[in-house]
């Protein structure tokens, strides 16, 4: 007689070899990554979202995985906490907040508030953003349940130069509610 047997060895193997293999994070080309961020479903605007991702790469508010300049048939790929900072980007300018007040300080303040991000992220409490700026000076601050306005005294518009300081507040977690994951 001839026994047929079949060892655990040859099947668990595969499953081994997947447990130990980290989980790499899921990763967006800019195709996926404007149809995640646009909400009408309008031409016009992915065209204008895909001018604004490109746009805020060459200045490193995003970074994408790999080389900023692919280059002809390749496509940028993001991270999705990168699509994350494409949306909180894309409300501020829908309320005409300058690139030139958020190239400065817009990755310094998403790495310092990571935490609250996660939260705004999970939506399971109102995060609120405040950011105030006027000639040379940016001011970020983030909140939980309401929001913390803090104006600025602009030093130049007492002396006569400059202006006076502007601010706005978004909901972060409401703004990343509408992406379309």
């Amino acid at each position: 007689m001839h026994y047929c047997i079949r060892t655990s060895y040859v099947l668990l193997w595969p499953v081994i070899y997947l447990v130990d293999t980290p989980l790499q994070p899921r990763i967006y080309t800019l195709k996926e990554a404007v149809t995640i961020l646009h909400r009408s479903g309008g031409a016009e605007e992915a065209n204008r979202i895909t001018r604004h991702i490109r746009h805020w790469t060459s200045l490193d508010l995003l970074i994408p995985e790999g080389d900023k300049h692919t280059g002809t048939g390749r496509a940028r790929e993001y991270r999705v906490e990168e699509i994350y900072r494409a949306a909180a980007l894309l409300e501020l300018a829908k309320w005409r907040v300058p690139v030139t007040v958020l190239a400065d300080t817009f990755r310094q303040f998403t790495a310092d508030f990571e935490k609250e991000w996660m939260l705004a992220v999970d939506g399971k409490k109102d995060i609120y953003v405040t950011m105030t700026w006027s000639d040379g000076l940016t001011v970020w601050n983030i909140a939980a349940g309401k929001p913390e306005l803090f104006m600025l005294k602009d030093p130049a518009a007492e002396s006569g130069l400059g202006g006076p300081a502007s601010a706005i507040v978004i909901n972060l977690t409401s703004v990343l509610r509408g992406l379309r994951f």
